[in-house]
Formats: C-alpha cells, structure tokens, sequence
C-alpha cells in the first residue's frame, strides 16, 4: 500500500460497508485457491493426470527398463504430491514473504466515495471506487480487484456493518466494474458450466442468422 494516502480522526462507523478480516493460515490459503481458479484453472488435474500415467506406465508397458521405471514412479508420485499440495507450497512462500504480516487483523471500509483499509489503528485509502475492475464472487467469498495488483478478499460471514447479501449489488453500482461468478460447490459449477454452455449456443446460433440475413 506504498503512496497511499494515511488518514487519521476518520469515523469508521460512518461506512456503508465494514468487512474484518485476519490474514491467517486459512485466509492465505483461500487467496491462494482463488488465484489458481481464476489464472490457472486446469494446472491442477494436468499435474495429477501426468502424475497417474508416469505411475501407471510401468504397469501398462512390458519391457520398460529399470532405470526408466524408477524414474517414471519417482516423477509420477511428485507430479501427483505437486497436484495435491501446491496451494500449501505456495501458502508457505507467502508466509516467509517480508511484504506480508501473518495474522494481521484488517478492516476493510466501504464509504462513499473511497475504499479504505485499517490496519493497528491506523486507515490508509487503498483508492475511489473508480480503481474497482472487477468482482468476483462465490458461494462464502466476495473478490474484489482494484488497482491492478490489489485484490479484497470479504468473507460474506465477515461483514460488521451492512448486508453481505446487498455488497454485490452496491459494489457493482458504485464501480460499474465486471462482475463474474464463480462458484466452488460441485452443483454450482455444473450450473454454472452449463449456462455458459447455452450462452455461447445462443450467440453461435445470432450469428448463424445474421452470416444469413447478410447473404440475402
């Protein structure tokens, strides 16, 4: 938060939104699970997928010789371990990061016309609802992108001032910012998938009509 600007007397309960958060273990590791979904959706199961083959190779294939063998259960199991346990690598490099305090209690503060953050008594303006780009949201978490690098993590069963379920709607008219939804639970991504499936048939299907009204 370099450059921002370092308010102080500010009454925090004249916010529309207060969210507290503590940037713990679990709070890392949900960044973390959210940053793979959102960058790098599939790395997962092609890790545990070549893992399983590497694995299954020295069965399915005679002839293999030894040394070949080794090598394809040694890779296979560590592809597999990489699949499984990545976010907690990666949880473990943020925490021996300088730039991040483990355990720090933050509150994040929604007013009228700016986004603050308050951290031991002390409130900075991370920015105007203008640097919102986007939000994200799934069934326990709203995500909210500003500023480039900066990402709010608001836990729904966070909020210490105002409705967790009307956040999306005031969010959205405050940025104007995309809005995405992104759902974890099983039911909801197949929900999800599939009317992205019927979006993209629908407009497949006006584009057909206007290539054909074109022709004519």
């Amino acid at each position: 938060m370099e450059n921002r600007e370092l308010e102080s007397g500010l009454d925090r309960n004249k916010n529309k939104y207060i969210v507290n958060i503590v940037r713990d273990t679990a709070m890392m590791k949900t960044y973390v699970k959210f940053y793979n979904r959102v960058k790098h959706p599939r790395v997962t199961m092609n890790l545990l997928f070549a893992g399983i083959v590497l694995i299954a190779l020295p069965i399915a294939v005679d002839g293999i010789a030894l040394p070949g063998v080794i090598i394809s259960y040694v890779m296979g199991v560590l592809l597999v371990l990489l699949g499984l346990f990545r976010q907690n690598i990666a949880v473990y490099q943020m925490k021996g990061s300088p730039d991040v305090k483990e355990n720090e209690r933050l509150s994040y503060l929604f007013g009228n016309t700016k986004i603050r953050v308050e951290s031991e008594g002390k409130i900075e303006t991370m920015g105007g609802y203008q640097n919102v780009y986007r939000v994200w949201e799934d069934e326990r978490t709203y995500y909210v992108g500003m500023n480039e690098d900066d990402l709010l993590i608001l836990p729904k069963n966070a909020f210490e001032k105002g409705d967790a379920k009307e956040f999306r709607d005031y969010i959205l008219e405050k940025t104007g910012a995309d809005f995405v939804w992104k759902p974890t639970g099983f039911v909801n991504m197949c929900k999800n998938k599939w009317m992205q499936l019927q979006m993209k048939r629908t407009l497949g299907r006006e584009e057909e009509e206007q290539e054909e009204k074109d022709r004519k």
